[in-house]
């Protein structure tokens, strides 16, 4: 295992030789490994380390898709499945969605409510404030 480990050492600095370009000579590497307590395994590796200056590259960002700061709260939306409301308003942009029962319950899951009605319909408003969402069972 001692002796695969100096072979993997010396491999290595022969890989990195093989970089091309310009030439920079390597200092000799000496690694002693102790195999047991009575033998001793030395190994002596030498290599001509070449790198090449390589020219920097500029990534340009990816342009995220810009969000638009404000949107039209969709108009036409009573009987319409509330998940499927919650689709279309995040499609949108609409950052908060607040749904209020008709009945006073907790909405958890929304493919189980049908809307009803929606506060400001047809209205421009920012993406960053609240849509308020009416539902019913």
């Amino acid at each position: 295992m001692k002796k695969a480990l100096a072979a993997g050492a010396f491999l290595c600095l022969a890989l990195a030789g093989c970089a091309g370009g310009a030439t920079q000579a390597a200092p000799a590497v000496t690694q002693i490994v102790t195999q047991t307590a009575t033998e001793t395994v030395t190994a002596t590796a030498t290599a001509t380390v070449t790198a090449a200056p390589q020219p920097a590259e500029v990534v340009a960002a990816a342009a995220a898709p810009a969000v638009p700061a404000t949107a039209v709260i969709p108009a036409d939306v009573a009987g319409m499945n509330a998940e499927a409301l919650d689709d279309d308003l995040t499609a949108l942009g609409f950052k908060k969605v607040i749904y209020n029962s008709d009945t006073g319950k907790t909405v958890l899951l929304l493919s189980n409510w049908t809307v009803t009605g929606v506060d400001r319909p047809g209205t421009k408003q920012s993406v960053d404030k609240a849509v308020v969402v009416h539902v019913t069972k």
